[in-house]
């Protein structure tokens, strides 16, 4: 069996068994309101983790996808409140404004050199700090204000029990998994990721690639912006805050390596819908905040733990494999 669809597998069972334990210790997990709910949960992180999922398949990492979240959906916030514009100028605001913080993000690495974790790193204390400027304010106070448009509002509604933004998540994976698996660009996003020299060498412009897994991040960042301020009414100034970690663990759950050249949406929305189902669970048993996290933080941990020894593993069985074809050769030679 081949390594991806082992890995795969391996992720579908982990859903599977965490589902089970939760399923099996509460009465109100396997429900029809609250399997709709963990697919509305996971949809938000599940549309960034499509475009960390190129980033990571680059050997890239961002660390600032939460941010701009947060900085976009101010930002329409204070236009909604101060100018009062439609719904389709605030859709292309959103999506047109993280478009730019990933342009941004794979300008600091692509052309000036910066490591994507140093360079993201900043650019989320960047956003964050922009969240502040666009905050709506009333006699110099931070105010939470109400949006009233109900184009907006619409965003966070349902058709038939399915929430809207879990249509999005799944029609956005589709596109987000051909891209990768049928199209010259997601040939070139593997490349790029697997062997950079040796992607340069062929012909492929891994700048321009990985500057683009950097773009499709922050478009998607803008469509999971107004999806949540559409679900939620209103904007806080921690919009997005601690979200990239959790996207980030979505994406390695589901398979996408580290080291870069392995992975795909298929994975990253199993990882997406792992977490949720985690977070849901763990607030069944009614557990104080702080034992949640902890809970929340052993589980991930686990999981990411094995899935380096798991990528080790198979690393080794491939080494191996080699070793025993160039033996077999030069056996066949001197025979």
């Amino acid at each position: 069996m081949r390594q991806e669809n082992m890995r795969r597998i391996i992720s579908v069972a982990s859903l599977v068994i965490i589902m089970l334990i939760f399923g099996l210790t509460s009465d109100s997990f396997f429900t029809a309101d609250n399997i709709l709910n963990i697919l509305r949960d996971c949809a938000v992180y599940g549309i960034i983790a499509i475009g960390v999922t190129f980033v990571i398949i680059t050997a890239g990492i961002d660390l600032s996808t939460g941010a701009i979240v947060g900085v976009t959906g101010m930002l329409c916030a204070n236009l909604l409140y101060y100018y009062n514009l439609s719904a389709g100028l605030i859709v292309l605001i959103s999506i047109l404004t993280g478009t730019i913080c990933g342009m941004l993000n794979g300008f600091i690495v692509v052309k000036l050199r910066v490591p994507e974790f140093i360079a993201t790193l900043s650019t989320q204390y960047l956003f964050r700090s922009m969240v502040f400027v666009f905050t709506i304010r009333e006699m110099g106070v931070i105010t939470n204000k109400r949006i009233e448009n109900p184009a907006i509002l619409l965003l966070g509604g349902r058709i038939n029990g399915i929430y809207l933004v879990t249509m999005a998540f799944v029609l956005l994976a589709v596109i987000g998994q051909i891209i990768l698996k049928k199209t010259k660009f997601g040939t070139y996003i593997y490349a790029a990721g697997a062997n950079r020299k040796s992607a340069e060498l062929s012909g492929i412009n891994t700048d321009k690639v990985r500057w683009a897994a950097f773009i499709i991040t922050g478009f998607l960042c803008g469509i999971a912006a107004l999806f949540q301020i559409g679900r939620v009414g209103s904007v806080t100034t921690d919009l997005g805050n601690g979200w990239e970690f959790d996207v980030i663990a979505a994406v390695v759950i589901g398979g996408c390596a580290f080291s870069g050249g392995r992975g795909d949406v298929f994975g990253s929305t199993v990882g997406a819908i792992f977490m949720a189902v985690l977070q849901n669970g763990i607030l069944k048993y009614n557990l104080p905040t702080a034992a949640q996290l902890v809970v929340k933080g052993i589980v991930i941990v686990l999981m990411i733990v094995f899935d380096a020894v798991y990528n080790n593993m198979m690393q080794k069985r491939i080494q191996q494999k080699a070793r025993e074809e160039d033996a077999a050769e030069m056996a066949g030679g001197e025979a």
